[in-house]
């Protein structure tokens, strides 16, 4: 067994297999984090929820497992909200017809006070299939102006959305997507939505997809959209073609907020931090699955429009500070480049650069992000470019955090995200920072 590429800042289960967070809930200061799990294998199978918390969304402590399989099926992806009559898990109950297709249903699961133990409800599944293959992933949450209980589901190519006051009666409300964002052969998954205030004061809701294939790069990706939910459907308020995106790396997926009671104008989100294209073949050997940073979603004024940025809560980047552990590093860069130049950032001693930041243009730049082969890893190559704005004032600021493998890089004060695995020969090795004269000089 190998802990060569054990994050310390990330969470990463003791063992076992990791992917979707599920159950994202803050209480009493108390940071829950669940997690679609496999305890007897470092590849998928029949999927449990495991358990972890933390006060400070850096140093995590594993819990016993959630939830098991049952004879409604395997636990696939869900959330988690507070009520009065205390915490509550949705789920979905995933099982085969006899024809080998998949069948999805969705559960409740009541939690103690301290939720460390759990209840399914009797009345399960709360909302039954209604016919599609795809129907999973419940998001459940609180629509205060229309005073009731809204759950985001998986339809394959389009979210559906359920309402409720009981959390037991569910009635279809409406659909959003088919011609909408990006689409592939995948549906569209692990749905979640928040309300953002923009600078003017409005409130805008933030409708969060994953796609799987079909990313902003090769495999799996997030995206998002901009618009109104009225209690009963979503608005976009961008023209259906337009394709916005949390990250632009290869390694951030099934993005979740956490639920607060009482909501929050900053709301948190954690993803996985892999690619289906090889989640199963990533080079660890006790556990295999890391989640990202977390991430504080605002929304922010661009020369493209109104667009989602992130950056990592204080009481994480405290954490980070405290941690000082090799392999482990924080750094703070600012390109203050010419127009043509370009900025080389070299990771763990290698000689090839990792990210190429240019600035095409007064107003536009881009980085270019690089990832070389490597044997069993299939698709894991890449070598591409994310267009963004250039500050007026010349410098685009640039944070890189490294923690043994595990790269995510934010750009224009968290405009522009990029996270990325690694499996270097050195996960201890230093960041090395050059710059490149522009070719016409």
């Amino acid at each position: 067994m190998t802990e060569k590429y054990r994050p310390n800042l990330h969470f990463s289960p003791r063992a076992g297999w990791m992917n979707d967070p599920n159950g994202m809930i803050r209480k009493d200061g108390v940071w829950h984090l669940f997690f679609q799990h496999d305890p007897d294998s470092i590849v998928h199978g029949p999927m449990h929820w495991g358990h972890a918390t933390s006060t400070d969304l850096v140093h995590w402590d594993e819990q016993p497992i959630a939830l098991f399989p049952t004879d409604l099926g395997t636990c696939f992806s869900g959330s988690a909200i507070e009520t009065d009559d205390g915490v509550k898990l949705f789920y979905t109950a995933h099982s085969r017809t006899p024809a080998g297709e998949d069948y999805q249903v969705q559960c409740l699961v009541h939690a103690d006070a301290d939720i460390g133990a759990f209840e399914s409800d009797g009345a399960n599944p709360v909302v039954p299939n209604p016919g599609l293959t795809a129907f999973r992933d419940p998001k459940v949450i609180w629509h205060a102006a229309s005073g009731k209980w809204v759950m985001l589901v998986t339809e394959g190519q389009s979210i559906g959305f359920y309402g409720s006051t009981d959390l037991k009666s569910w009635t279809h409300l409406s659909s959003f997507g088919e011609s909408h964002g990006r689409h592939s052969e995948g549906p569209w998954e692990c749905p979640d939505m928040v309300p953002l205030t923009a600078a003017d004061g409005s409130v805008v809701w933030v409708l969060i997809v994953g796609l799987n294939p079909g990313g902003y790069a090769l495999g799996s990706g997030t995206q998002y959209f901009l618009g109104q939910f009225d209690g009963t459907s979503f608005t976009n308020a961008n023209a259906p073609e337009t394709e916005l995106w949390l990250d632009y790396g290869r390694d951030y997926y099934a993005a979740q907020t956490f639920f607060e009671r009482g909501g929050t104008e900053t709301p948190v989100a954690i993803a996985w931090a892999s690619n289906w294209l090889y989640a199963r073949q990533t080079r660890t050997a006790a556990f295999r699955g890391v989640m990202s940073l977390p991430r504080q979603l605002r929304l922010v004024d661009t020369p493209d429009g109104l667009r989602v940025a992130c950056r990592v809560p204080a009481v994480a980047e405290a954490g980070i500070a405290e941690a000082g552990l090799p392999g482990t590093k924080r750094t703070d860069l600012m390109a203050d480049l010419e127009v043509g130049e370009e900025l080389v950032i070299t990771l763990f001693g290698e000689r090839e650069p990792s990210f190429v930041v240019r600035r095409a243009s007064v107003g536009r730049g881009s980085i270019r992000t690089i990832r070389h082969a490597l044997d069993g890893l299939d698709h894991f190559a890449h070598d591409y470019a994310v267009d963004l704005p250039w500050p007026e004032n010349g410098m685009l600021d640039l944070t890189v955090y490294v923690d043994r493998g595990l790269v995510e890089l934010s750009a224009a004060d968290g405009l522009v995200w990029i996270t990325n695995l690694f499996f270097p020969a050195d996960p201890e090795a230093p960041l090395a920072v050059g710059l490149l004269e522009p070719a016409n000089a």
